[in-house]
């Protein structure tokens, strides 16, 4: 392929090529009043919404049911119950050094030889020793240009597989698998955490979902989460269910008594209520990582939680590493020339008894920026403020 052909040109004919598959394996068996039992196998009418009335498409309860190119939508929360394989925008043909192939930092980003560069693959990681960096498409416009599980987000030019320095109000949109706190609207949207821990797309406390791993402890969380019950569910002596397969909640139809859950991989139903477990388990809960904070994006204000410096509305978004996973929001000092010595300095928000960081500081790059610190090391005698909102102070 040509790569000196303009992204456009280029990428409109993957999605031509697309488009004209879709809309031939779309209508075969069906007649102009759609009739299920006519369409291929594992197939059904459906109405996309299109204006075509009901065609037929084929069904799915994960992304692995979809083809390449593919992606399973979210069609079960409409009126008809069901998801179908949908056609992924802009989308480049099948090739080595594609969505999550592993690549060595030390080969730089956007000529780093194990991406598929001729169709804008780069290798993306959060520092220069990044040993789970990956290949992934840079210069996505919306989560349809990305692979089924993967969304399309903001994130900060830097730190990067190149340098480890931080940039500041300089973003990029690129592909990245559906992990903790990435945007959902159904189980089948988030990918298995890093560690393969499944996954559940959950409401915050603002009601906006968000994909977040199972947990037994707190210790199962990153730092700025903690462990909470989600559902009641169905589970032997060893905590474990005994059900069907699955990989998500969409793979799990309820029973005639209750919903059921995708449990470390196997189907259970909820419990307790007048809804009884089978004989040999008890109604224990599923439990799953809540962000501290009660949001993964908040309002863009003095310490809200943030992705990226986009996500903030009068500073930027800073991250506790290497002390913690979490990412919080400054301000802009109120005063020029904010002094960098003092705890709680003039024109940063005051500390209130409500707050979980111990203090304010101010920081010299960028310069006036009003960051908050929690305390480490406290229980060893070694206590230090670092950078944070809501990690715990110990």
């Amino acid at each position: 392929m040509n790569r000196t052909l303009p992204r456009s040109w280029r990428r409109l004919g993957f999605a031509a090529a697309l488009a004209f598959a879709g809309a031939a394996g779309g209508a075969s068996g069906c007649s102009s009043e759609c009739e299920s039992s006519k369409c291929a196998a594992g197939n059904a009418c459906i109405d996309d919404g299109s204006g075509s009335g009901e065609t037929c498409h084929k069904t799915c309860t994960n992304q692995g049911e979809c083809p390449p190119g593919w992606y399973c939508n979210d069609g079960q929360l409409g009126s008809q119950g069901k998801n179908w394989c949908v056609k992924n925008t802009n989308f480049p043909l099948p090739a080595q050094g594609q969505w999550g192939t592993a690549c060595s930092p030390s080969g730089g980003e956007g000529s780093n030889p194990a991406c598929d560069w001729n169709d804008y693959f780069a290798c993306y990681g959060t520092s220069p020793t990044d040993a789970t960096s990956f290949c992934t498409e840079y210069g996505c416009a919306q989560d349809s240009d990305c692979k089924g599980a993967w969304w399309c987000s903001t994130q900060n030019l830097g730190p990067n597989v190149t340098s480890a320095n931080p940039t500041f109000g300089k973003t990029r949109t690129l592909c990245l698998p559906r992990w903790y706190c990435a945007p959902c609207k159904t189980d089948h949207d988030c990918s298995p955490a890093q560690d393969g821990t499944l996954q559940h797309c959950v409401p915050d406390a603002q009601k906006n979902t968000y994909c977040t791993p199972q947990c037994g402890s707190d210790a199962d969380c990153p730092i700025d989460a903690t462990c909470v019950a989600q559902y009641p569910v169905c589970a032997d002596a060893t905590g474990k269910a005994a059900g069907s397969a699955c990989e998500s909640d969409d793979d799990c139809p309820p029973t005639s008594d209750a919903y059921q859950h995708c449990d470390s991989g196997k189907c259970t139903p909820e419990c307790g209520q007048g809804a009884p477990c089978g004989e040999g388990q008890t109604c224990q809960a599923l439990s799953v990582c809540v962000p501290r904070a009660g949001v993964c994006v908040g309002d863009g204000g003095f310490c809200s939680p943030c992705r990226s410096d986009a996500d903030c509305t009068d500073g930027y978004c800073f991250s506790g590493a290497p002390y913690s996973t979490e990412r919080f929001c400054s301000a802009q000092a109120s005063v020029a020339s904010c002094d960098t010595t003092v705890l709680d300095p003039t024109g940063c928000p005051a500390l209130t008894a409500a707050d979980n960081w111990t203090g304010v500081g101010c920081t010299q790059k960028p310069p006036d920026q009003c960051i908050a610190l929690v305390t480490l090391g406290a229980k060893t005698g070694q206590a230090q403020d670092v950078p944070g909102c809501w990690t715990p102070n110990r």
